[in-house]
């Protein structure tokens, strides 16, 4: 009996999945490169500094961005951008590879030995819940581990979570939640886990720390009052 009960304990909680369906579509998550597409923003740079492509750095004109650090560019809803000396080039449904091979070719015979560069900024995730700093993180890559992304988020507050942790993932047609034990946190397999843009990481607070938000929250409503009352006997006890 003892070895079956030690048995039991010893198996790991599988991860529970729940799928809330607003339109029966799948909800996929390509591993593969990220596609840039419309509202993207993207950061240009040659790598050739014997050649850089922006001669004026610093300088702001028609929506684009030049600076030290590269040429800044917004993909417009027909999944265009505007490129110097090449003018409007559509840039929708590339990765970023594809792109610097493409920049490469386009400059060729205005820049000497182009070697392009491009990073796509505004990816970004939710955490929210029992963290240190919640809010949007922004992605440095296309993708990147649950691992890393607690970290940017300052950690996670052990004192106010409860016992699991979320990834909710959803294209607005159907919602995905992965739900993790807190015992599972210390596997690598789970902290290297794949995050992408647009997911949101929830750590839900036990209910011992929502109680202890409240009182908080109260404690600060009270305070002045505490204050004033404590002001009022000491003035009293000095007229006496």
């Amino acid at each position: 009996m003892l070895l079956s009960l030690f048995g039991c304990t010893s198996q790991k909680k599988s991860p529970s999945i729940i799928f809330e369906n607003i339109i029966t579509a799948p909800v996929q998550k390509s591993t593969g490169a990220y596609l840039i597409k419309p509202g993207n923003k993207l950061l240009i740079q040659n790598l050739n500094w014997t050649s850089r492509l922006f001669p004026e750095p610093d300088k702001i004109q028609n929506g684009q961005s030049f600076s030290e650090n590269g040429y800044r560019v917004q993909v417009n809803p027909e999944g265009n951008i505007t490129l110097p000396e090449i003018g409007k080039f559509h840039v929708s449904g590339l990765n970023r590879s594809q792109l610097s091979d493409s920049l490469t070719f386009l400059y060729k015979d205005i820049v000497r030995d182009p070697i392009f560069e491009v990073e796509i900024t505004n990816l970004q995730v939710k955490v929210l819940g029992a963290c240190t700093i919640q809010g949007l993180v922004t992605l440095d890559k296309e993708t990147q581990s649950l691992g890393e992304v607690l970290a940017k988020a300052g950690g996670i507050k052990y004192n106010e979570a409860g016992n699991t942790i979320q990834i909710i993932r959803g294209d607005g047609k159907e919602q995905k939640i992965i739900e993790y034990d807190f015992q599972q946190l210390g596997d690598p397999v789970i902290m290297n886990l794949l995050i992408f843009d647009n997911d949101i990481i929830y750590i839900p607070p036990s209910k011992e720390g929502i109680r202890s938000v409240k009182l908080s929250r109260k404690l600060v409503i009270l305070q002045p009052v505490l204050i004033a009352l404590n002001l009022a006997l000491l003035i009293v006890n000095i007229t006496r």
